[in-house]
């Protein structure tokens, strides 16, 4: 048996490099450009063009470029086909930069114009998902089946929650994907409960390259109230199927509390991840219908409200800089009211707790100072 693999070398790089969304994305900002050209009629291809042939049509590709409906699309949309164009040709060894080679200097100028026209249309605004209201989370946990851990799906939808909030994690990546083993249950040094993610994953911005510095990721912490984020946790796994190593479950049709499993061997899709807040927000009737990146922007945003740099919020976010927070932590949605003082845990016995805010019954507890490790308990009386 041969030592070495069988990769073919010449697609090794385009079949790894990128994630699932990424190609995705890659797809839909060429198709975009590729039917302007058949419906202008031109015979080019931008593999094959020159460097000026390429120029020369994103010229025009940006003076014209509409969605399907004839409109402008949003601006973000506009800088993601942008750079998504600028990727793939790239990665088909066209050793040049459409966004800032100098001789793409007039098709840029008509990109920023195409930007200034989104603006004027109400269009120039990037998009984010707002963080979900403390009245909505209260309504969340409060309501009397969303979260009810004496039923399989109540505590299915618990866990699923908690695991994007307490882990920040992006509303879709990789969720239907986690396995089980890539969880532990742990106790620190002052015997403090908490859960801990034990493995890392490509995601949007990190892709496993050797320069990568990736967080430290967030840490889900006991709190000794009824609505524990561990014991439902500690719970999930108990009544677990263990058939199966994948995390999410779908749950059985008929169940009793004595019952040892609670979950079919059938693993949770990524359709069924997709809608998993939009379907939570109309079974609560919450007072918006938020999707699952919310709960990630809850994360941060009571991170940021709560007394933490941006520096030390990013390790738990993933994301590469700080500037990319702004966007979240300036959200009005969750308001300060009913501020107290909390003690932080600490790892270091040589450090001392240091008082933070706690946003009415939301609290963001430290965990390690010198680490930079977080969690955010939602305690929720």
């Amino acid at each position: 048996m041969s030592r070495f693999g069988q990769d073919d070398p010449t697609t090794f790089r385009k079949e790894n490099f990128k994630s699932k969304k990424t190609g995705q994305q890659t797809h839909f900002a060429v198709k975009v450009l590729s039917d302007f050209i058949v419906e202008r009629g031109m015979e080019i291809d931008i593999l094959e063009a020159t460097k000026d042939e390429t120029a020369n049509l994103l010229q025009d590709f940006y003076a014209n470029i509409r969605n399907k409906s004839q409109e402008y699309y949003k601006k973000n949309t506009l800088l993601a086909i942008r750079q998504s164009i600028n990727r793939y040709l790239k990665e088909n060894d066209r050793f040049f930069d459409i966004i800032t080679d100098p001789e793409f200097t007039r098709a840029n100028d008509n990109f920023t114009s195409l930007l200034r026209k989104t603006r004027e249309e109400g269009k120039g605004t990037v998009t984010h998902h707002e963080a979900i209201s403390l009245e909505d989370l209260r309504m969340l946990y409060e309501h009397p089946l969303v979260f009810n851990t004496s039923t399989p799906q109540g505590l299915l939808n618990k866990t699923i929650f908690e695991t994007i909030l307490y882990f920040c994690r992006r509303g879709q990546e990789n969720l239907s994907q986690l396995k089980v083993d890539e969880f532990k249950v742990d106790s620190d040094q002052k015997g403090q409960m908490y859960v801990r993610k034990l493995t890392t994953e490509l995601t949007k911005n990190h892709q496993g390259t050797t320069n990568e510095t990736e967080g430290s990721g967030g840490m889900m912490y006991a709190t000794g109230t009824d609505r524990c984020p561990v014991k439902s946790f500690v719970k999930y796994l108990k009544k677990h199927n263990n058939a199966s190593n994948r995390l999410f479950l779908h749950p059985k049709n008929s169940f009793s509390e004595q019952d040892d499993m609670w979950f079919r061997n059938e693993p949770i899709g990524q359709n069924t991840i997709k809608v998993f807040m939009k379907n939570l927000s109309k079974s609560a009737k919450l007072s918006r219908e938020y999707t699952n990146h919310c709960i990630r922007s809850t994360c941060i945003t009571l991170l940021d409200y709560s007394g933490f740099q941006s520096r030390h919020i990013k390790t738990i976010s993933g994301h590469r800089n700080e500037a990319s927070l702004s966007s979240y932590c300036y959200d009005t949605s969750v308001s300060l009211s009913q501020e107290k003082t909390v003690s932080t845990f600490t790892s270091d016995e040589n450090e001392q707790p240091i008082p933070l805010p706690v946003i009415e019954t939301v609290s963001a507890v430290r965990n390690s100072k010198r680490q930079g490790i977080f969690c955010i308990q939602v305690l929720l009386k």
